[in-house]
């Protein structure tokens, strides 16, 4: 049995995402968890932003920003620089972040957060009163003690990273459990067709 809610209620979730825009002078963070791999080839990350804040402007004026997935450690700082404004305060001061540069944009990457992303603003629509911006993934950054090998990215450690995870909805915080199954060969059994 199943009961409806209807649209609106959307109970979902999703890694908590700081994406930063500017420079190594001055930056803006902002806290959303509205984001998601678009494609592989050419690597491509969507994120969505209010069309009321401050962020969405500082995107389309800078053209570039940084993906980074908070951890659980930093489920604090990660909740302030979404519920605060940039536009009069330095978010990485207030909340104690590190700024670290990037290799291929202007906007820096945080170094508390265990995987970076570096985009390349690519396109850009409004739906309602939300800023759907996508990026090209230039570069990939990753904290070598969560990976078992630094030279393979598919080593990722899950426990050792330990993503915060959002709650749409819920409007909770969360943490991720144990693997349960390996993706892409789990459900081979029910093919009838595999050999």
């Amino acid at each position: 049995m199943k009961t409806t809610f209807g649209p609106q209620k959307i109970l979902f979730p999703m890694p908590v995402s700081l994406v930063v825009t500017g420079n190594m002078e001055k930056a803006n963070i902002v806290t959303i968890a509205w984001v998601s791999l678009l494609t592989s080839s050419p690597p491509t990350i969507g994120i969505s932003v209010g069309t009321r804040g401050f962020s969405g402007k500082e995107i389309l004026r800078n053209k570039n920003f940084s993906v980074n997935i908070a951890g659980v450690d930093i489920m604090k700082e990660a909740d302030f620089c979404g519920i605060t404004s940039g536009k009069n305060i330095d978010k990485f001061k207030e909340a104690g972040l590190t700024k670290l540069p990037s290799r291929h944009i202007q906007s820096p990457i945080i170094k508390e957060c265990p995987l970076n992303f570096e985009c390349r603003l690519t396109d850009h629509s409004v739906i309602g009163t939300t800023n759907h911006f996508v990026g090209e993934s230039l570069e990939v950054h990753m904290d070598t003690d969560k990976v078992e090998d630094p030279l393979n990215y598919s080593t990722l450690m899950i426990e050792a990273f330990n993503p915060l995870i959002y709650i749409g909805g819920a409007r909770e915080y969360r943490k991720i459990g144990e693997k349960v199954g390996d993706a892409y060969s789990i459900g081979k059994h029910l093919d009838k067709d595999a050999k």
